[in-house]
This record gives structure tokens, C-alpha cells and sequence, in this order.
């Protein structure tokens, strides 16, 4: 026979209050409209994302959209993070490895990938494709965090002595701008085809880690 404190009581049950449940309505709300965002600009370019579009899509009106995110300003942030989050998604996919110099090659290849893949969020981060959106510190940390397996690899190669600057973050950020420019003059039409801009991007590649290491 079961004493009665083995059973259930109705004071350890979870009670959402009415605050909590518009917070989380809210919230997933939120989601959607990012997702509904998100697809315009893959679909149709990043110049595409209006509030007006990205209601409709949503099937509501435009005052709610700017009531969560108070312009289109705070709706390309919220993309920017997202994209933030594919990008790190995608080198963390790319599997760690002794050889820092192969591991950088393989990350690099992710980064290219996540260009292709990823084209409108790419331009929106760092294409300058949303007008006049400036990341913010919470996004350029976003970044940062996005970034953070090459800063890594940059420290490792340092703290081993196989790159002589002393400077993770300078040698990061000389091997970003190198492989974003080939990759944005690409995107831009200024490289005819593809296959010549990943010529081009390998052999940037080759030549940044022949010169750092």
C-alpha cells in the first residue's frame, strides 16, 4: 500500500503564471518572425527584408514586428546573430587535428562553404548589405565568439612557436580581410565565375599560412 507521501502532489506541479506564458509567446513569436526574415533574404536577397514584406509573409501587421523589435534596424540585428550562430555551426563541424596548418585550410574551406551557403547572411554581416546597419557590441562580439576556434588555433601555432607575432588577434584579422576580400569581390561580380575565385581563394590560402608559419 502506497503511504500518501508517495504520491504526486499538486504543489511540485509547474505552474506557468500569465507573465510567463506572454513572455514565451512572445519569444517564439520572435523566432518566427526571424525565420520568416531569414527566408525573404535567402529567397530574394537581403535588400528584400522590409517590416511590410516580412509581415505579410507573417500574415500579421507591421505594428506588432515593430512593437518586438523597434525597427528594421533591431530585425537585421536579430539576423546578424543568427548568422553569427551559422558561422560558428560551421566551423564547429570541421573536426580538430595535430597539423595547425591543415586545420587552418579546413577551416577556411568552412569559411568559403558558409559564403556559399550562407550568401544573404554573409552579406548582411559583412557585405554592408542592409543600407545603413551597423553591428553593434553585442554583435561584433557575436563575431568574436564565431571566430573563436581560428583564435585558437592562431594562439596554439603562437604559444608552439610556429608564428612569430606575438598577436593572435592581428594575425586573425590579417587572414579574415585577406580571404573576405576575394570572397566579397566574388560575390560582387568583379571575379567572373566561381571556379576563378576559388583559385584565387585557395591560393590566398597557401600564401597566408606559407608566410605566417
Amino acid at each position: 500500500m502506497n503511504k500518501a507521501s508517495d504520491k504526486p502532489s499538486i504543489d511540485s506541479r509547474t505552474v506557468t503564471t500569465y507573465p510567463e506564458a506572454k513572455l514565451q509567446h512572445a519569444e517564439m513569436l520572435k523566432l518566427n518572425i526571424i525565420e520568416a526574415a531569414a527566408t525573404i533574404m535567402q529567397e530574394q536577397g537581403p535588400e528584400a527584408v522590409t517590416i511590410r514584406r516580412v509581415a505579410e509573409k507573417m500574415e500579421c501587421s507591421t505594428k506588432i514586428i515593430y512593437n518586438l523589435f523597434g525597427s528594421k534596424d533591431g530585425l537585421a540585428r536579430q539576423l546578424y546573430l543568427e548568422g553569427c550562430k551559422l558561422l560558428a555551426a560551421a566551423f564547429e563541424e570541421v573536426p580538430a587535428q595535430a597539423d595547425l596548418k591543415q586545420y587552418l585550410r579546413e577551416l577556411a574551406e568552412a569559411y568559403w562553404q558558409f559564403s556559399k551557403s550562407h550568401t544573404s547572411y554573409y552579406m548582411l554581416m559583412f557585405g554592408g548589405a542592409f543600407g545603413d546597419f551597423k553591428p553593434g557590441a553585442d554583435s561584433l562580439q557575436a563575431t568574436i565568439t564565431a571566430l573563436q576556434q581560428l583564435i585558437t588555433i592562431i594562439s596554439q601555432a603562437i604559444e608552439q612557436g610556429l608564428i612569430s607575432e606575438k598577436d593572435p588577434l592581428l594575425v586573425v584579422n590579417l587572414v579574415w580581410s585577406s580571404l573576405h576580400g576575394t570572397i566579397h569581390l566574388y560575390l560582387g561580380g568583379h571575379i567572373p565565375n566561381e571556379a576563378t575565385a576559388k583559385a584565387l581563394y585557395d591560393h590566398s590560402v597557401a600564401l597566408l599560412i606559407h608566410s605566417f608559419f
